[in-house]
């Protein structure tokens, strides 16, 4: 077997190369779940944002008038009938989120910005009811 000036014979050189090639595949791969976890992790603290405004809004408009018919109850009021639409509405919301961020996980920060300008908006309704009370 010939060996280079170095001493090391010609056949382990391409082992040692598919080791190195190996260790990099795997520190980006690395890098990229990272990067997704990241990502999904924003994705479950918008949820969780856009849970509690939601929660708050509910709350905050329980008894009162609601101008949204298909919330209100047959005295125009916000009350239980509103609220399970309301729950059903972003749980439905969510869970389509989480079913197709499991087939395109990279879809994450869009999710998350859709869920934190829900909840902006969702926001505002919950301080204009406590401006009113």
């Amino acid at each position: 077997m010939y060996r280079n000036p170095s001493g090391m014979s010609l056949s382990f050189m391409p082992k040692q190369k598919l080791l190195a090639f190996f260790l990099v595949l795997s520190l980006f791969s690395l890098n990229a779940q990272a990067q997704e976890a990241r990502h999904g992790k924003l994705w479950r603290v918008s949820v969780a944002i856009l849970g509690a405004v939601t929660i708050a809004d509910m709350q905050s408009s329980v008894g009162r008038m609601e101008a949204n018919p298909l919330l209100s109850s047959s005295d125009g009021r916000f009350s239980g009938r509103g609220m399970a639409l309301k729950g059903v509405g972003v749980g439905a919301v969510v869970g389509v989120q989480w079913l197709l961020l499991r087939k395109n996980p990279k879809a994450a920060p869009w999710a998350a910005g859709a869920n934190f300008a829900a909840a902006a908006l969702t926001g505002t309704a919950v301080i204009h009811n406590h401006m009113l009370k």
